[in-house]
């Protein structure tokens, strides 16, 4: 009797593993996406909110990271921001350097640069306001891209999304 349900639990085993995920049991990168913009579009959020929302809008970004010779080391520098995130430093110093450099990766040596509509000279009185509109922007392209089949510039935008939330700037 116990051999046959060893049998049997192996076999549901196999079975489970070949099988894949249920639909709707694992998010996708575009539900993922959303997700983070509904954290945006929010009138309010906390810290925790815009933290799972950034680390949501990364894990996105792996999904759909065209297969490539720099996906590994892309791949690794996210983790290593998804880390910090994870450690509740939204602001720190080594998850913006690692992600600088993913974007460096995707962008074939670009730097990253704040949006141009949040230059000091084209900042509007109510600045949160103007940085959550180019926040919606960044994740609406993403999607756009996402739903064109151009992963890698959805990509780039999602990054460019994160690395606005977390790079402080001067008033």
């Amino acid at each position: 009797m116990k051999n046959r349900m060893g049998i049997a639990l192996i076999v549901m085993g196999l079975l489970m593993s070949a099988v894949p995920a249920f639909p709707g049991s694992e998010k996708d990168a575009e539900s993922m996406i959303s997700h983070a913009a509904s954290v945006v579009r929010a009138r309010e959020f906390s810290r925790d909110d815009i933290i799972r929302a950034l680390i949501e809008v990364l894990d996105a970004s792996l999904l759909i990271l065209p297969k490539t010779d720099y996906a590994a080391e892309f791949s690794s520098r996210i983790e290593t921001a998804k880390g910090q995130f994870d450690e509740k430093s939204l602001f720190s110093d080594t998850a913006r350097q690692n992600l600088g450099l993913a974007y460096s990766l995707l962008t074939g040596g670009k730097s990253w640069q704040i949006p141009e509509e949040l230059a000091p000279e084209k900042r509007e009185k109510d600045f949160m306001a103007q940085a959550k509109r180019v926040c919606q922007n960044l994740i609406d392209s993403a999607l756009a891209e996402l739903k064109a089949g151009r992963n890698a510039q959805s990509v780039r935008y999602l990054l460019e999304f994160v690395l606005m939330v977390i790079t402080p700037v001067q008033a």
